[in-house]
């Protein structure tokens, strides 16, 4: 089991590699990724980094960045991050908490990290930030994530091109 999911690791580790530095509003079948269309700049086991252009519809109504798109955006990192580990039941979030620290507005860039800081049987621990080019701290989260029995799109995308090269 452990060799399994070690191996679907490498394979998604390869799959986010190959997106390195492309915009993602063609990636697999996720819709909402896609419609959030980051970069993926940097992809390693249990941590991803994105950047994303923040666009007029990501704004709230005093032209801010919209704190459900933060929402969205962190969340959408740390389920990269945790997708890096391999498992093939899809962790779904049981608790997610987002702390607002500063602002930025449309039209500006923001980097994403995401990072797994705990794995367990059961359960994983993720973290993500949002920071604008200059460093500052925009937005911070953390979930508790369960891992379920659930196999999601991109494992059995994964799963099926790695069955045809093997056979």
């Amino acid at each position: 089991m452990r060799e399994d999911i070690d191996k679907r690791s490498k394979r998604m580790l390869l799959f986010f590699n190959s997106w390195k530095g492309k915009e993602l509003k063609n990636f697999a079948k996720i819709a909402y990724v896609r419609w959030l269309n980051g970069t993926i700049i940097n992809v390693e086991r249990g941590f991803v980094e994105l950047e994303f252009f923040i666009r007029p519809e990501m704004a709230n109504p005093v032209n801010l960045f919209h704190g459900g798109i933060q929402c969205g955006l962190l969340d959408n990192a740390i389920g990269m991050a945790v997708a890096t580990l391999g498992y093939e039941g899809f962790p779904i979030s049981i608790d997610f908490h987002v702390d607002f620290i500063g602002k930025i507005k449309v039209e500006e860039k923001v980097k994403v990290q995401g990072k797994v800081i705990n794995e367990s049987r059961n359960f994983l621990h993720a973290i993500a930030e949002i920071y604008d080019m200059r460093g500052n701290l925009i937005s911070t989260s953390n979930s508790k994530l369960l891992i379920t029995d659930l196999t999601p799109i991109y494992v059995k995308e994964i799963d099926k091109n790695s069955n045809s090269e093997n056979g």
